[in-house]
């Protein structure tokens, strides 16, 4: 079900200091989180990708995981955790990821016709998801999608060229074989069944080189029923990796960002860390100590361009895009940190 529209209310100095007053109550053992650092840095966070979100709708008529699902990521998990979003951004941003493919029904079903091919369709599932939608007959052409374009090993599409976002095999086996089983139809069932099942056992043998597919692979065990030894085994492994600065970095010859500690501290919480544990407190600082002043959260882009650089409304130049994802993460791991609502709005 879509969410409904609700009035845009911007906090103002005002609003802040009201949400600072009102930020939900920590659990005693998560004391060492400074709150209203958090909610300080959640909020600006958000605004800071509404507004990119809002100018890359206006410039651009297709999908992205970065201008769609992951700022969706953020707003989700914040209101999740008692945080206050745009609604009608949110509702326009699922709306604009579903009409991405209405109309692409018949090349969708013959596997042909999408750029990032089954990257782009896993992440444009889960942003669906994130937004509650109901299964239809686009969510089913993308899912034949998915069945038509997997690999004989198991594995889905990468593309070498766009690291971090697109170039982890563990994230889109993860992301493919887990919204697709949430999104197919009756029809698809048995053939979905089979996907899946192949890519987990190409998942759970796959061996990590970089800091995206550790997070992933950890995600992916969760999400598709691993062993608890085998999600405590991949969980360890992501621990291991945190940097002496209490981050993560995409790469081990590379410094400590957001997008590789947000994702991280994102995936060890849904996955079952608890977000007191030292290891998580530590990645939340880094984010607080790392945010920028206009609320987002710079990542130098190392992926190589494939379009004429246009400016979407979010800060850092040629650099946004990728911080536009680090600034996601950020704001999802951080709002992750203070209780959820006992009821989440319908």
């Amino acid at each position: 079900m879509i969410l409904r529209w609700m009035e845009r209310r911007p906090l103002g100095v005002a609003g802040l200091a009201v949400a600072l007053l009102t930020a939900p109550p920590l659990h005693a053992e998560q004391k060492s989180v400074d709150a209203a650092r958090v909610v300080k840095a959640v909020t600006g966070g958000l605004r800071a990708l509404e507004k990119g979100t809002l100018n890359y709708a206006e410039q651009r008529s297709c999908f992205t995981c970065h201008h769609q699902t992951l700022p969706l990521l953020a707003q989700a998990t914040a209101r999740k955790h008692g945080f206050k979003i745009n609604e009608e951004v949110f509702e326009n941003q699922t709306r604009f990821t579903h009409e991405s493919f209405k109309e692409r029904h018949d090349s969708l079903r013959r596997g042909t016709g999408i750029g990032g091919k089954s990257m782009t369709v896993g992440f444009a599932l889960w942003a669906l998801d994130l937004a509650k939608w109901k299964s239809d007959e686009t969510t089913e052409a993308m899912a034949a999608y998915l069945l038509k374009t997997q690999e004989k090993d198991g594995r889905f599409f990468t593309n070498s060229t766009r690291p971090p976002l697109e170039d982890s095999p563990a994230t889109s086996a993860t992301i493919a074989a887990y919204f697709l089983q949430r999104f197919a139809t009756d029809a698809q069932k048995a053939a979905a069944e089979e996907s899946v099942e192949k890519a987990r056992h190409w998942l759970f043998d796959y061996k990590p080189d970089r800091q995206e597919d550790r997070n992933s692979q950890l995600w992916g065990m969760h999400l598709l029923d691993a062993s608890d030894e085998d999600i405590a085994a991949a969980r360890k492994a992501v621990l291991a990796s945190q940097q002496d600065d209490g981050g993560w970095s995409q790469l081990p010859d590379m410094a400590s960002d957001s997008y590789a500690t947000g994702q991280a501290l994102w995936m060890l919480q849904e996955s079952g860390l608890a977000t007191s544990d030292p290891a998580y407190q530590r990645g939340v600082r880094l984010l607080l100590d790392s945010q920028q002043e206009d609320g987002s959260w710079l990542v130098k882009t190392r992926s190589k361009p494939i379009q004429r650089h246009f400016e979407s409304g979010f800060p850092h130049g040629k650099d946004q895009f990728i911080s536009i994802c680090g600034t996601s993460w950020a704001v999802a791991a951080l709002a992750a940190t203070q209780p959820p609502l006992r009821e989440e709005p319908p």
